[in-house]
């Protein structure tokens, strides 16, 4: 334990539990900082609401009274939850920090498959859900076959965080062992520690009943039949008509609509939209695909998958903006057909 950061943070205005746990989990206070959220307290965590998004099947949130919400469960809450986890259980707080980061970890890796997520992590929580009832007395519970072709559906959903749950609720490998048959996962006999996959069995069911992690998410019924998105009112998106989100940092991608049609300097330039052809609604910012290209995309998404290469426009065609029979690109154009055959080609290769 860090006794001069737990030092630091109760000179800086922290209450005694929050330094406390600080300095249990980080080395120094540039560490824990992004954990530390808005203010001194954990208190200010009450402004931030958790909501379930009715038309894209994942958790946001948003902070009372700011413009944007953000796809990222944040960072103090985390600390929050450890806290109220290790006061439940009596579990150390580094274990709870790695029972729920495995869960977070599940969660955001596969945001973008929507209802197959919650059907998948569904059936992870039935399978812990059978140990934890049954305080572990029936033994055939105790054997999850990756081959069961439900099970195995479930795990490639989830790629290898859905294993990674498992394994943090308790389950380790049973290959090779004798009445195994195969390619299994075991539990503990009777008389394990059932703490760590109660917590886990907890948050399955918190999340796949719509309450979030935090126990308290709202269902936001944002389905109508506009396509109008919560970004729709930020600057520079007035007028761009589908707004994609970053499925990996949750950042709108702007195609540079709004720069066209204003014409304002000071308009966001448009930028690349990068597309996965295998995971349907899963998109890439520019800067998250630079990351991905380098290999360090946090959370990872599969190498081998193709993705299609969306370029910012770079004409007004599409925009419904002074379209006439003999100017269908939508803008006013001198010079005939070889000017429009320019407007085209800036329009599909983006130069």
């Amino acid at each position: 334990m860090s006794q001069a950061l737990e030092q630091k943070l109760l000179a800086l205005g922290y209450n005694a539990d929050v330094s406390k746990a600080c300095a249990e989990l980080f080395g120094n206070f540039e560490e824990a900082k992004p954990y530390l959220g808005p203010g001194p307290s954990l208190l200010a965590s009450k402004d931030i609401k958790e909501y379930y998004s009715l038309k894209y099947h994942r958790y946001y949130y948003a902070t009372e009274g700011a413009p944007t919400t953000s796809w990222e469960f944040p960072p103090h809450l985390q600390l929050s939850e450890w806290m109220l986890d290790a006061g439940i259980s009596g579990l150390p707080l580094a274990a709870c920090r790695r029972l729920l980061s495995a869960v977070v970890w599940a969660v955001q890796t596969n945001a973008h498959k929507g209802e197959r997520l919650w059907s998948a992590l569904g059936l992870l929580g039935r399978l812990t859900a059978n140990i934890v009832d049954c305080g572990n007395a029936l033994e055939k519970y105790r054997t999850v076959r990756k081959g069961n072709p439900k099970i195995l559906e479930a795990l490639d959903c989830l790629g290898g965080s859905g294993e990674a749950v498992l394994r943090a609720a308790g389950f380790v490998e049973a290959r090779g062992q004798a009445g195994a048959g195969g390619d299994c996962l075991l539990f503990p006999p009777e008389g394990a520690d059932l703490r760590p996959i109660t917590l886990i069995n907890a948050k399955l069911h918190q999340l796949t009943s719509r309450k979030g992690f935090t126990g308290m998410a709202r269902d936001s019924d944002d389905t109508g039949e506009s396509s109008r998105s919560r970004h729709s009112g930020l600057p520079g998106f007035a007028y761009q008509k589908e707004i994609h989100e970053c499925s990996c940092c949750g950042r709108p991608i702007n195609d540079g609509t709004d720069r066209l049609v204003t014409r304002r300097f000071d308009c966001p330039k448009g930028e690349f939209r990068y597309e996965c052809d295998k995971c349907q609604g899963y998109n890439l910012c520019e800067t998250c695909w630079d990351k991905y290209q380098a290999g360090n995309l946090q959370p990872p998404h599969p190498r081998e998958h193709p993705f299609r290469t969306h370029h910012p426009h770079a004409s007004q065609h599409g925009l419904n903006a002074n379209e006439t029979a003999s100017n269908p690109w939508g803008v006013l154009i001198s010079g005939g057909s070889a000017a429009r055959a320019r407007e085209r080609l800036k329009q599909r290769t983006g130069l």
